[in-house]
């Protein structure tokens, strides 16, 4: 099969079309957020599109690209993508796509080509690793996929709720029951909110996050249908904690979330969390991701996700090509000493 292969020659009206039919598109595939971190880091921004014989949308994603030039290596950057799963349960990925994006970029635009689908791991999908292995890209071992745990929607309330573990239930009756309550906003007026309980979380626990700013900039130039929802818990009139998830492709999936001193005080997040699950269940998205979990370095937080009764879940992991094994050396050792120095990874 031929296969048109479009690179740069796509509008937003019409990228924002395409996406909208990807099962795994998600805020990480949207232009507005792709276009402030690129803008903030100082990246060039690519966009592909490939098109097959009848003119159908198989795959796209956009590219940042990152310049070492003390190194003389251009490094791409697929964030949750490239987008293959279509809503309506066809997908028209193959090899021959894959390697048709990895042949676009790598050689002529970037040295490294760095993909990170949006693709859970699963006996179904381990033809699309195949995929990735048999089109040149290679899993990259030394970077942790993403694992999360996923709640199934799609129920009534009162289901949800019986679905909750039995201590998670309890603090929520008991956070209701104090008076907090929760309303959910569209528009960028509370994320100063979210940001002043943010990064006082951030000084508190010591991690590094993304910070609040990217999301508020991406806010304010996403098109009404992609907008993120930010849900307010409050009480006597007060914030006490905020809570932000975007609902795309075929789940809701948190951002950030963060509550004050009173919000702690008040378990206050158990009704910003269940707000915005009965948010995504109104906008009919099929599952709830919560954000990430780590029962390793953050034992709390996953320990207070879990109680939220999904079920673990993983992406199938990291793939990455290189333009020849001097330039593969070259960046492990450099990725590898930029850990160190930074402690955080240089890319993902």
């Amino acid at each position: 099969m031929s296969y048109n292969v479009l690179i740069d020659k796509i509008e937003q009206a019409e990228w924002q079309e395409y996406a909208s039919g990807f099962a795994d598109h998600s805020i990480y595939q949207t232009w507005p957020y792709q276009q402030v971190r690129a803008d903030i880091e100082g990246q060039e921004l690519s966009r592909i599109v490939v098109k097959d014989e009848n003119d159908e949308v198989v795959a796209m994603s956009h590219v940042r690209i990152k310049h070492f030039r003390p190194l003389g290596l251009s490094v791409g950057y697929m964030q949750w993508g490239p987008l293959i799963l279509k809503k309506d349960g066809e997908c028209g990925c193959s090899a021959e796509v894959l390697n048709a994006i990895r042949e676009a970029y790598l050689g002529c635009r970037v040295n490294v080509l760095r993909v990170v689908p949006n693709v859970g791991r699963s006996s179904e999908n381990q033809r699309f690793e195949s995929m990735f292995q048999e089109s040149g890209f290679w899993p990259k071992l030394s970077v942790p996929s993403y694992h999360t745990m996923v709640l199934r929607l799609g129920r009534s309330q009162d289901e949800l709720r019986k679905g909750l573990h039995q201590s998670w239930r309890r603090l929520l009756h008991k956070a209701e029951a104090a008076g907090v309550e929760a309303r959910e906003h569209t528009d960028d007026s509370h994320f100063q909110t979210l940001e002043k309980f943010y990064m006082d979380l951030i000084r508190r626990k010591g991690f590094r996050g993304v910070h609040p700013h990217v999301f508020a900039r991406t806010q304010t130039a996403l098109p009404e249908s992609e907008k993120m929802s930010l849900v307010v818990a409050y009480l006597e009139g007060e914030p006490v904690s905020v809570h932000l998830s975007t609902h795309l492709g075929d789940r809701g999936i948190l951002l950030l979330a963060a509550s004050s001193d009173k919000g702690y005080q008040y378990s206050a997040s158990y009704v910003a969390w269940w707000k915005a699950m009965l948010v995504s269940n109104d906008r009919g998205m099929k599952k709830y991701d919560v954000g990430g979990v780590d029962f390793v370095n953050d034992p709390g937080i996953a320990r207070f996700k879990a109680g939220m009764g999904g079920e673990r879940y993983s992406h199938i992991g990291v793939f990455e090509a290189c333009t020849n094994a001097t330039i593969e050396s070259i960046w492990a050792m450099s990725e590898k000493a930029y850990r160190m120095l930074k402690k955080r990874s240089t890319f993902v």
